[in-house]
C-alpha cells in the first residue's frame, strides 16, 4: 500500500512526477474527476510479476468548496494471488483458461493467463471493461472434463466481485484512518488554540445564541472577578451590573445580527479593569450561519488615565494663559495713563511753551525722556492689542475694504519712517479693487509690515508696498532688501517676544511683537500671511484677504 501524490511539488519527495507517466496519469485525471476509486493494470512489477493496482482518491477539504484533490491511496494487487482468491487457479484444472489483453504489450502481457490455444476452439468469451481497456476471459471446457457442471462465467463474476470487495474494503480502511487522524488533528488543534486563549494577556471568551457563556480564559475570570467559580452555562446577569448588562447584551443582539461590534466604556468596577475597549464579533460556521458570540476585553486603563491628565493640564495651560493675556491687558491700560502724563508733560518742556529751559543739557535729557515714553508707549500698544487676540476680546468687523483707500490711509506714516532711515519707498495699487476685511486692523498689519520693513534694513535701502489682484484674494504685499532671515528663522519670528539674534538687529528696539501679532490679526480676519526671506537678500511679506463680493 502506498500514498502516491501527483501534485508538482511532490515529484521530489515520491521520486517521479507522475504527470510524465501517461500509462498512470490518465486514472489520476479520472480520480480527480469524479471523485470515485480506480482500477489499472495489469502492471509489470519491478521484482518480477504483474499486479492489478486499485486507487482510492483521496481529497482534502481545509475548508475549500470544493475539497481539493491531493492523491490516492494505491492497493496492488498481484495477478497471481488474485487469481488464486477468486478460484481460478483451481478451476483450471477443469476449464482451458486464457485472459489476452488488448493493451501494448510492453506495458501488459499479451496473455495475463493460459495461451491462445484455448481461442482455437469455441470457448465462452466474456469481455471484462477496465478503465485503460477491455480484457477477455476465454474459457471451454479441457480435455480432461469435469466432474460437474459448471458455467465458466460464474469464475468471471467471482473476479469482479474480489476486485471490488478488496477496492471497498481498503476504501473503508482509508475512510477510518482519516476519521482517526482528523480526530487527532482536531485535538490538538484545540489544545493548542486553548493554550493560546488561556496563556493570553487579553480577556477572550465565548458564548452561545442564548447568552451563556461556553469559555472564559484566566484573563477574563480574573478580569470579572470569577476566580474559581463555575462559569459554563453563566450569562451577563451572573458576572455584571443591570446597568452595564444591558448595553452589552445590546452589543450581543448586534453580534448575533453579524456584525463586528466595537466599544469603549468606563467599566466603574471595583475591581479588574477600570477602562475597557471591547471588540465582539459573530462566530461562523463554515455555511456562514452564526452559531456563536465572541469577544476580545482589553485593558485601556492606563492610557485612559494619561488621556484625562493631558486634557487636565491643556485647560491649566489654556487659563493660565488666558488670565497672562488679562493681566497684562489690564496692566498696559494702568500704565498708559501715567506714560500719557509724562509724554505730555516731556512734549510741553521739550517745546518750552511756558519759558526756556536755559541749560542746553536739559533740553537733550528733556527729549530722551520724551523719546522713551512714546517707544514705551508703543510697546505697551501693541501688549495690549495681542492680549485682546489671544483672550478673544477684539471684535473684528468685516467689510469692503478698497486698496487705494487704504493705502493712503498709510501712506504718510509709511513715508516718515522710510525717510528717517533714508529708505527709497515705492507704493503701488496694481489691483484697484476691495477686499473683505476689518479696515483698522489691516491698516494697523500694514503700518506693521511697513516698520518691521524700514527698522530692519539698513540705511539707503528700499521698500515696496504694492498690491495685486489674484483671482478670489487681494495681495498685499511688503518688499525690502533688508537683512533677511533663514528659513528656519521665520517661524521663530512670528512667535510673540521673540527677536532673533543677529548683530543687526540687536541695535533695533522693540519687543518682538510686530509680526505675531500680524499674523494673528491676518488669522483673525480669515487671511494667508506668507513670508519669503533670504539672508543678506531681504524679505517679502503678502498678506492675502478675501475678494469682496461684487467686485
Amino acid at each position: 500500500m502506498a500514498f502516491n501524490c501527483p501534485l508538482p511539488e511532490n515529484s521530489a519527495t515520491i521520486g517521479a512526477d507522475l504527470r510524465q507517466r501517461e500509462d498512470q496519469w490518465r486514472s489520476f485525471e479520472r480520480m480527480r474527476e469524479t471523485g470515485r476509486p480506480d482500477i489499472a493494470g495489469p502492471v509489470n512489477l519491478v521484482q518480477g510479476g504483474w499486479t492489478i493496482i486499485a486507487r482510492v482518491p483521496i481529497f482534502l477539504s481545509g475548508g475549500a468548496h470544493p475539497p481539493v484533490f491531493w492523491g490516492a491511496l494505491s492497493m496492488p494487487l498481484r495477478i497471481e494471488g488474485l487469481f488464486q482468491q477468486s478460484g481460478l487457479v483451481a478451476a483450471a484444472g477443469e476449464f482451458d483458461l486464457a485472459i489476452p489483453g488488448n493493451r501494448n504489450a510492453s506495458l501488459a502481457p499479451e496473455f495475463l493467463m493460459g495461451d491462445a490455444k484455448v481461442f482455437a476452439g469455441n470457448p465462452v468469451v466474456v469481455e471484462v471493461p477496465f478503465p485503460d481497456g477491455a480484457w477477455q476471459l476465454a474459457a471451454q471446457v479441457s480435455a480432461i472434463g469435469w466432474s460437474f457442471a459448471a458455467d465458466p462465467r460464474f469464475y468471471i463474476a467471482t473476479i469482479i466481485v474480489a476486485v471490488m470487495s478488496g477496492a471497498m474494503f481498503f476504501e473503508l480502511a482509508i475512510y477510518a484512518d482519516r476519521r482517526r487522524r482528523s480526530e487527532a488533528d482536531s485535538n490538538r488543534n484545540r489544545d493548542l488554540l486553548r493554550a493560546f486563549m488561556e496563556n493570553s494577556p487579553i480577556a477572550m471568551y465565548v458564548k452561545d445564541l442564548d447568552g451563556r457563556y461556553i469559555d472564559l480564559n484566566a484573563e477574563a475570570r480574573s478580569c470579572f472577578a470569577i476566580g474559581d467559580r463555575p462559569y459554563l452555562g453563566r450569562t451577563l446577569r451572573d458576572f455584571f451590573e443591570e446597568s452595564i448588562g444591558k448595553e452589552l447584551a445590546a452589543d450581543d443582539d448586534r453580534a448575533k445580527a453579524g456584525e463586528v461590534v466595537r466599544s469603549e466604556r468606563n467599566a466603574g468596577r471595583p475591581y479588574g479593569y477600570q477602562w475597557e475597549r471591547e471588540i465582539k464579533f459573530p462566530v461562523t460556521d463554515t455555511h456562514g450561519k452564526v452559531i456563536a458570540i465572541g469577544g476580545y476585553v482589553f485593558d485601556i486603563s492606563a492610557g485612559k488615565e494619561a488621556e484625562i491628565k493631558l486634557i487636565r493640564a491643556l485647560r491649566t495651560a489654556e487659563e493660565a494663559n488666558r488670565a497672562k493675556s488679562e493681566f497684562l491687558a489690564t496692566m498696559s491700560h494702568e500704565l498708559r495713563t501715567p506714560l500719557n502724563a509724562i509724554i505730555g508733560f516731556s512734549d510741553v518742556i521739550r517745546r518750552e511753551l511756558f519759558g526756556a529751559i536755559g541749560n542746553p543739557t536739559y533740553q537733550g535729557y528733556i527729549n530722551d525722556i520724551h523719546a522713551s515714553g512714546r517707544h514705551l508707549l508703543d510697546l505697551l500698544g501693541g501688549i495690549i492689542d495681542l492680549s485682546a487676540v489671544e483672550s478673544g476680546h477684539i471684535a473684528v468687523k468685516r467689510e469692503s475694504v478698497a486698496t487705494t483707500d487704504l493705502l493712503n490711509d498709510c501712506r504718510a506714516i509709511v513715508e516718515a519712517l522710510a525717510h528717517e532711515r533714508q529708505h527709497a519707498l515705492t507704493i503701488v495699487d496694481a489691483a484697484r479693487c476691495s477686499c473683505l476685511a476689518d479696515r483698522r486692523l489691516l491698516r494697523q498689519v500694514l503700518l506693521n509690515l511697513a516698520s518691521n520693513a524700514a527698522k530692519y534694513t539698513r540705511k539707503g535701502g528700499s521698500i515696496v508696498i504694492a498690491t495685486s489682484d489674484d483671482d478670489d484674494m487681494v495681495t498685499f504685499r511688503v518688499t525690502d532688501n533688508g537683512v533677511g532671515m533663514a528659513p528656519e528663522e521665520i517661524e521663530r519670528a512670528m512667535q510673540p517676544f521673540t527677536r532673533l539674534g543677529d548683530p543687526m538687529r540687536a541695535e533695533v528696539g522693540g519687543s518682538g511683537i510686530g509680526l505675531a501679532l500680524v499674523k494673528r490679526l491676518v488669522e483673525l480676519m480669515r487671511g494667508r500671511l506668507t513670508i519669503t526671506s533670504t539672508p543678506g537678500v531681504g524679505t517679502t511679506v503678502e498678506v492675502a484677504m478675501p475678494k469682496a463680493p461684487g467686485t
